[in-house]
């Protein structure tokens, strides 16, 4: 085993059973607060799901201002607890009974998995708080030369990639390779060819988009595709890196939604309170602070002009994801994929 293996295993192993304690520390405190919760001086408390990219600007930003404003304004406390993780993985922990009150996915699909497993209603909108371009992550200097997705596809490249199967980052990605092609073409198989010659060079695919940044900054891979965002704090933590910008590229959109099922009465406001101040002026001045774009291109005010495209673009999600990019997915790409030892263990280990 290389010393990259061996780095590479003991990381996954401690994130893996520190999750699992988190989550059942988070579960038993939940409960633990609805009977405490019968005493009317009780504090309220809210458990918040996100994706893993979300991690720093909630816990560092929005959790402690939001606390800050609900305490000034109400006269009561408030304890926020967070779990980050894959955004289609924390989807389907909720389905299965995970005690979240808010929900912060990467894209709307996971809320619609929500509406299928009758946790919310079916006219439940979601909240759009940000949008992130998908961007390349190489190493200083640019040493393979990429300039656009294509240049993903150059032989010898080793290339990280978020599992689509558990990330909206590894489904973003998929929407964006092709439609950077098809809205220049419109040619949907020369499309589906870029993806596919691309995800040749995929040797390490890990659950999440800040898993897969970790592997880079361990030093394996010549360059992943992520989020802007994440690729931004990742120079604010000074990991050495460039970041090269397609054109187009696709623009994702987050979203927020309550848990109807899981707020109890003593949470319901706190809950509406809190997705409100998201959208907020000083909601989103926090996000801006943390690489996040505004939810509406116009408002990008000092934000780098890129050009970028939105599933809109495409038909909308359940055409442009569903029907033809995770069949395409699962038949084409996924049996074909040759992966180096590294991404076994982090999936299975």
């Amino acid at each position: 085993m290389t010393q990259i293996q061996k780095v590479i295993r003991s990381h996954w192993r401690k994130i893996g059973a520190g999750l699992l304690g988190f989550l059942f520390i988070a579960s038993t405190a939940y409960y633990g607060w609805q009977v405490y919760g019968i005493d009317g001086n009780s504090p309220v408390q809210l458990i918040v799901y996100a994706f893993s990219t979300q991690e720093e600007v909630f816990t560092q930003g929005i959790f402690p201002a939001f606390e800050q404003s609900w305490e000034s304004t109400t006269d009561t406390d408030l304890i926020i607890k967070g779990v980050f993780g894959p955004s289609g993985t924390l989807a389907g922990q909720i389905n299965l009974g995970a005690p979240a009150d808010v929900a912060i996915f990467s894209n709307e699909n996971h809320i619609n998995w929500l509406k299928i497993g009758h946790l919310i209603e079916d006219d439940v909108q979601p909240l759009f708080f940000g949008t992130s371009p998908v961007v390349i992550v190489t190493r200083p200097g640019n040493p393979a030369g990429i300039e656009d997705f294509s240049d993903l596809s150059q032989p010898d490249l080793i290339l990280l990639h978020a599992d689509p199967s558990s990330s909206g980052a590894g489904e973003w990605s998929l929407i964006a390779v092709y439609g950077n092609i098809y809205l220049e073409t419109g040619d949907e198989s020369a499309s589906l060819k870029q993806l596919q010659e691309i995800w040749h060079n995929v040797k390490l695919m890990a659950p999440s988009a800040r898993a897969t940044l970790t592997l880079f900054e361990l030093g394996a891979g010549d360059a992943l595709i992520t989020y802007e965002q994440d690729a931004l704090l990742a120079q604010d933590r000074g990991v050495a890196l460039d970041v090269v910008v397609p054109s187009p590229t696709i623009l994702t959109q987050p979203a927020a939604v309550a848990i109807n099922e899981n707020i109890t009465r003593s949470e319901q406001d706190a809950a509406q309170a809190f997705l409100d101040f998201l959208s907020s002026t000083q909601g989103q001045a926090i996000f801006a602070h943390y690489h996040l774009r505004p939810a509406s291109p116009e408002e990008s005010g000092q934000s780098p002009r890129i050009n970028t495209f939105t599933t809109k673009d495409l038909g909308g999600w359940a055409i442009a994801y569903s029907q033809l990019l995770k069949p395409f997915w699962d038949k084409e790409i996924l049996p074909a994929l040759s992966l180096d030892e590294e991404s076994s263990i982090i999936n299975w280990e």
